[in-house]
Parts: structure tokens; C-alpha cells; sequence
């Protein structure tokens, strides 16, 4: 299926979408401005790495649907493209005469730093221009931040360890969590405070357990602040992980409804509490701090 639009693209799993994906993407866009061209994001789909590894590892910092979101959030197509291990082991020229040239139409591509194409990884920049020497073709390099090179490694770990702003540095924006509210144990609302239950995209990281500050958007597109906990709340009985949100002063009914959580920062990690009254009077403390942040 040729596709009538001609178009600038890059290809990759840009996972997390930070800011060294945004400065592709940005190039991206200057150039499909400059020759007339649809800037069109290609993302592989599954993550290449739960092909060629373990399904589900690394986590992901961004679904499918957030980065498609994002994505198109910045003015650029999004193509979500199928990855598999027969397309893995293709030469890199019959995936970029194949997928690119004929089904996606492409007339210009942007490649990062260190991507490369096909079996073996073959196919890099100079591979690329030596053998489609019609399709015209830039290298992006590497970006840094605060003298680190920016990966979706260093994003994943910080996370892990709770260094939520450190993360934010690197992403240029809060660490996401999109999801449905669900039905949980309502336990919250017989201590006085009702949380949000979020159920994530699969294989989606989640951060340190314990207790964040963080801003909830919901689908009407306003925005509250929140006290999020995320774990197995061991004060009432190592019950399942669990991602609450308690929404600071609302009341409404949302279950069902799709909501983003942008963590902000970590206040403390998940700790047991002697008794229900120590755990209540210990989150009014983090609703306190998440309402001045």
C-alpha cells in the first residue's frame, strides 16, 4: 500500500519521549516544514527490546496510547509499526524499501544518534545513504543533560529509586501515569480519605513505592492537586499494588473515567503504621505537603 503523503520520518521506539526524543522530533519537524513534507513519527510496537528479551522488560515509560498522545500533542503524525522477530532479522534494506519507501512513502529521514536498522544492526547512517542514495537523510547527535547523555535508562532508574524531579529534568515534563479509575477495596473512604484507583497500561514502570505529590487531569481537562501512594499498603494488609490517588478537596464520581497522574515529587517511601490512626493522621500530613507543592 503506497500512502499518497509524502513524508519526513523518524523511526524508533522512543520510549518516555524525553528531550533527546524532542529534539528529534523538533528536527523533524523543521525539515518536513522545509521540504514540503507530513513530519510522521514511526514507533515500533511492541518495544524491540520485549521482542528480542523478555516481554514487559524494561518497563515502559510510555504506552502505546501516551506516546501516540504526546506525539500528536506536538503537531506530528504517529504511526504505531508492528515489530516482530521476522522484522528484526530482515536486511535493513528490504524494512526501509518496504516499510518506509513504499508503504509510508518517505522521502527524508531523521535517525538519533546511535540507531541502526535490520539484522545485525547493519543498517546505520552510512549504510543507509550508500544504499538509498535518492533518500535524503540526517544524523541527530547525542544530547546531554547536567553533563549525562539523555537515555530512557537513567529516566527508568531514577524513577526506581523515587527521584521523581530528577526525572523530570530529563523527560522535560512530569512522569505520567495514564489510566481507568477502578473499583478498589474502598478502604480510603472509611478513613476519611477516598482514593482514586488507577489501572495503568500493561507493562507500564511503576515508580518506588510510596507517597508522591502529584497533579491529576481528568478527562473534563481540569487539573487537581493529589497525594498518590503506590504499593501494597502493609498498614492494612499487603494487599495488591495499588495506585490511589487521593484527590485534594473533590468529591465527584469518576469511576470509569481515564485520568493522568503527573507525579511531581516523592514525600516518603511506603512504610506499616501501628495503627489506623497513626496511618490517617500521616496522610493528612502528605495531603498537606502535596497541597503546597
Amino acid at each position: 500500500m503506497n500512502n499518497s503523503k509524502a513524508r519526513a520520518i523518524t523511526v524508533g521506539n522512543f520510549d518516555g519521549c524525553h528531550l533527546g526524543h524532542q529534539e528529534v522530533f523538533q528536527i523533524l519537524r523543521n525539515e518536513a516544514k522545509a521540504h514540503g513534507l507530513i513530519p510522521t513519527v514511526v514507533s515500533f510496537e511492541p518495544h524491540t527490546r520485549h521482542v528480542l528479551g523478555v516481554p514487559g522488560h524494561p518497563a515502559l515509560l510510555t504506552t502505546t496510547e501516551e506516546k501516540e498522545f504526546f506525539v500528536k500533542s506536538l503537531g506530528l503524525d504517529f504511526v504505531a509499526l508492528p515489530f516482530s522477530r521476522e522484522v528484526a532479522e530482515q536486511p535493513f534494506q528490504k524494512f526501509i524499501q518496504e516499510k518506509l519507501l513504499d508503504e509510508l512513502n518517505a522521502k527524508f529521514l531523521v535517525l538519533g544518534h546511535d540507531h541502526r536498522f535490520g539484522a545485525a544492526g547493519k543498517g546505520n547512517f552510512d549504510a543507509i545513504i550508500s544504499a538509498f542514495p535518492e533518500l535524503s537523510a540526517i544524523q541527530v547527535s547525542a544530547k546531554y543533560k547536567d553533563g549525562e547523555i539523555l537515555s530512557s535508562s537513567r529516566i527508568r532508574n531514577a524513577l526506581e529509586n523515587g527521584a521523581v524531579e530528577r526525572a523530570t529534568t530529563f523527560l522535560g515534563r512530569p512522569y505520567r501515569m495514564h489510566g481507568i479509575v477502578v473499583n478498589g477495596k474502598h478502604l480510603g473512604r472509611t478513613i476519611g480519605f477516598p482514593t482514586a484507583n488507577v489501572q495503568t497500561g500493561k507493562f507500564k514502570l511503576i515508580p518506588k513505592y510510596g507517597s508522591y505529590a502529584a497533579v491529576v487531569r481528568l478527562q473534563d481537562a481540569s487539573a487537581h492537586k493529589a497525594v498518590v501512594n503506590i504499593g501494597l499498603q502493609p498498614s492494612i494488609g499487603d494487599l495488591p499494588l495499588a495506585i490511589e490517588a487521593h484527590i485534594l478537596d473533590f468529591h465527584d464520581d469518576i469511576y470509569g473515567q481515564s485520568i493522568d497522574v503527573d507525579l511531581l515529587t516523592f514525600i516518603r517511601p511506603e512504610q506499616k503504621f501501628a495503627s489506623v490512626e497513626d496511618l490517617k493522621r500521616q496522610i493528612g500530613m502528605d495531603a498537606d505537603f502535596a497541597r503546597n507543592c
